[in-house]
């Protein structure tokens, strides 16, 4: 199985070097967005690509009851992290909702992984590039555990490099990528259903 540490990052930009672990941290905003079309409910919650917590402070915000767990493969200063390679963390722990950003040179993996430690009915949501749709060896990932939504944004969403909502000159990063949260329900069988946010 691929691991985060020691896997060749793919996708290099031409203008700047790719960030460490890709850490490209996701602004909140997008988690309201998904909130805002999805039921998510009191429970356990897993983030597992925790970085310096964007996500994890914004679901306890939204959530004040949830009880949430934060794995990341580097302590970033987020207390209580676990620090740990998802790919290779062992739980007997289940969740009712995983929530993450993840590499998205391991997104098939990530998901793969995410849907073990879910309960039974839980959900799973990993913002992930459009183009996650694509490729080959996503095709036995999507007839065995096909998402139930994919909600696409209609407005590009940037990423936060290295954690900062800035670049070198003071501007917000921009981004000409598309992104979708894909929705997983562990049982789930049926057609996914594409809805825009």
């Amino acid at each position: 199985m691929k691991t985060l540490k020691g896997y060749a990052l793919a996708g290099k930009s031409e203008s700047r070097e790719r960030v460490e672990n890709d850490f490209y941290a996701r602004d909140p905003k997008a988690l309201d967005m998904l909130f805002a079309a999805e039921p998510f409910g009191d429970g356990d919650y897993l983030e597992p690509c925790a970085g310096q917590g964007h996500l994890t402070k914004r679901i306890k915000e939204l959530v004040p009851n949830a009880k949430v767990d934060s794995i990341d493969i580097v302590d970033r200063g987020l207390s209580g992290v676990i620090v740990a390679d998802f790919l290779e963390y062992e739980t007997e722990k289940r969740y009712d909702y995983l929530i993450t950003n993840p590499p998205y040179s391991l997104g098939k993996e990530f998901v793969e992984k995410g849907l073990t430690l879910l309960k039974d009915g839980g959900k799973m949501a990993m913002f992930l590039k459009i183009q996650f749709l694509e490729g080959d060896k996503r095709r036995e990932l999507y007839k065995q555990n096909p998402p139930k939504y994919i909600y696409v944004f209609t407005k590009r969403m940037a990423t936060f490099n290295n954690g900062s909502e800035v670049d070198e000159n003071g501007k917000r990063w921009a981004t000409t990528m598309c992104h979708a949260w894909f929705v997983w329900e562990k049982g789930f069988t049926g057609e996914p259903v594409v809805r825009w946010i």
